[in-house]
């Protein structure tokens, strides 16, 4: 039988998909008139410094920052915004930051896309962040007018991954709904393996919890303390994390394809929705999501030991869908579809 709190989130993601248009609470008049919410795409119109390209609609908007690394760095809904940026870096983009980790690293925030597995051990893992082809590099864009398209440099060249990024974001009419089709191709002449990584970075600067469907035993800590107070663990077969100023990573396989950030002080919920493949190799031991936060604490990366300190300024989390693995034959490509949905509920 579920508790009260999985029924309340359960409740939380059917209005959340389901009602978009009725709880969105922005103007319908366009709507009564036509039937549908206009969408348009606007070019330039700017996001925090930062020359965006922006979809709109009466009830949610997308900004798209192409300069830097094709990220969607804003996710409007009702006029909140849900997704976190570096507020003390906006409108600066990358410098030459090098490749791996222990160099520089510029984090904008907002949503991005990498390789998957990251690691140290050579061919076959993507030692970024810094990336400074496929995270770092500007990303040319294409637009229908109903959809931006974003595409990468080729990051070819000895122990770089092989690939060519091309995401496409729309957003629906009527809703606050967004779909990302994500893709990598293999632009060399050897065969490569990789899985399509998608982290959203979602403000902690209030009350919030992270609900994932993941049964007792299947999620395990990567990064930071084992004992941290922040991860919850699971009860009535959810998983849930709250933010406690802990630098920290954990993996799990969920059971349904889904998570749910719920902003618990202003009533908001923002949901990802992403396919489950059952039987196929996922990264990390299998992990097809997890949630990195930003904080105090150490962890070992690249065999160093990493020590940061807590800063508010600093603070968020990281919401990550983890693709299955794809072998690529030269010129073969690979794809994930993600939904996003946001909505405010009582």
């Amino acid at each position: 039988m579920r508790s009260k709190n999985s029924l309340t989130i359960v409740a939380i993601l059917i209005v959340s998909f389901l009602l978009l248009c009725s709880c969105s609470g922005e103007d319908t008049t366009q709507t009564k008139k036509t039937g549908q919410a206009k969408q348009i795409v606007v070019v330039d119109e700017g996001f925090y410094g930062w020359d965006a390209i922006t979809l709109r609609s009466a009830f949610a908007r997308v900004d798209v920052v192409p300069s830097l690394g094709g990220k969607i760095m804003g996710y409007e809904v009702r006029g909140f915004q849900i997704l976190w940026h570096d507020t003390q870096r906006e409108g600066e983009l990358y410098s030459n930051e090098g490749y791996g980790y222990g160099e520089s690293f510029f984090n904008p925030g907002g949503a991005k896309v990498w390789p998957a597995p990251q690691g140290w051990s050579g061919s076959g893992t993507w030692p970024g962040p810094p990336d400074n082809v496929l995270d770092g590099s500007p990303y040319k864009y294409e637009s229908d007018g109903n959809s931006i398209t974003v595409i990468s440099p080729e990051d070819t060249g000895e122990g770089r991954s092989g690939l060519q990024f091309r995401h496409t974001y729309s957003l629906r009419n009527s809703s606050s709904v967004v779909d990302l089709k994500l893709s990598m191709t293999n632009v060399t002449d050897r065969q490569v393996k990789w899985g399509l990584w998608h982290l959203a970075t979602v403000p902690v600067d209030r009350p919030v919890t992270v609900y994932v469907p993941v049964n007792k035993g299947d999620w395990r800590v990567i990064y930071g303390d084992e004992n941290s107070p922040q991860w919850l663990g699971t009860e009535d077969g959810l998983f849930r994390a709250r933010y406690d100023k802990q630098v920290g990573k954990v993996g799990m396989k969920v059971q349904e394809g889904w998570a749910a950030w719920h902003d618990e002080q202003n009533n908001i919920v923002f949901a990802m929705m992403f396919p489950v493949t059952k039987g196929a190799e996922y990264p990390d031991e299998g992990s097809n999501f997890e949630i990195w936060t930003s904080g105090a604490g150490s962890y070992t990366a690249n065999n160093k030991n990493i020590t940061s300190e807590y800063s508010p300024d600093k603070a968020f989390m990281e919401l990550e869908v983890m693709g299955p693995m794809a072998y690529l034959k030269p010129g073969a490509s690979s794809s994930l579809d993600i939904t996003w949905g946001a909505c405010k509920c009582s």
